[in-house]
């Protein structure tokens, strides 16, 4: 038992080692067993039979690419900027320069005999009926103690709040998961700005114990109409404050 334990660790350090050399802020390990609860068919097993484990990895955004975006007018349906198209850009070249991490990643396990699928940021495998991923790199976030949820329904970290992306990478490895973040970052939150400035008036406070409460079609409509939106990215005060 303890010489699992070792092994388990071992692999965990290499692995994370190996992430921080090719510029991931964040690594964490959760275990597959605690996604069981995602929808059938988005489960860990259900895409990887006999899968383990999920590593997560994040990068942050840039501070000034983030503060960029606009928000003094949110609520006029009609603004458009450049500031938002310059801000995909920076989104999208983030996520494949994660994506690659992960592929990194990936080869690493696969050399090493076990299997690897890597869940991409940059191609979340979206089912636009439903707007659900095959995957959902944001609960394995939260359940692997990198964040948790906001009332944007976004992921926001201790470190740089929900200025990141994230990618993951399922594999039937045993390794040593971690532990969730116990913290609420929104119930003390002065104003709600995610709420207060959502363009599309998709996001409301929660109830019944859940962590968010956000009409993902209103937002995902209101996207439609130009590159971008991330207002509540922008204003939400964890990002905002932090030492950065």
């Amino acid at each position: 038992m303890v010489v699992k334990w070792d092994f388990q660790m071992s692999m965990k350090k290499e692995l994370s080692h190996l992430a921080s050399n090719l510029g991931a802020d964040l690594f964490a390990i959760v275990s597959s067993k605690d996604l069981d609860g995602a929808p059938k068919g988005h489960r860990p097993k259900d895409i990887l039979p006999n899968a383990e484990s999920v590593i997560v990895l994040g990068m942050k955004l840039l501070d000034a690419q983030v503060d960029i975006l606009p928000s003094g007018n949110a609520r006029d349906f009609f603004a458009t900027s450049p500031r938002q198209d310059v801000f995909a850009g920076h989104t999208g070249f983030v996520s494949e320069q994660l994506d690659e991490i992960g592929y990194t990643l990936a080869r690493f396990l696969e050399k090493k005999g076990y299997r690897a699928f890597h869940q991409m940021s940059s191609r979340g495998g979206t089912d636009n009926r439903y707007l659900i991923g095959l995957f959902s790199v944001k609960h394995a976030a939260v359940q692997s103690g990198l964040g948790v949820f906001g009332y944007h329904s976004m992921v926001i970290t201790p470190q740089y709040g929900p200025r990141i992306r994230l990618t993951a990478i399922l594999t039937d490895a045993e390794i040593k998961s971690d532990t969730p973040l116990d913290a609420d970052f929104c119930v003390s939150c002065s104003g709600t700005p995610c709420i207060a400035m959502c363009p599309s008036y998709a996001i409301q406070i929660p109830t019944d114990g859940l962590p968010y409460n956000i009409n993902k079609f209103a937002c995902c409509q209101y996207m439609t109409t130009r590159p971008t939106c991330a207002v509540c990215v922008k204003v939400c005060p964890v990002g905002d404050e932090q030492v950065k």
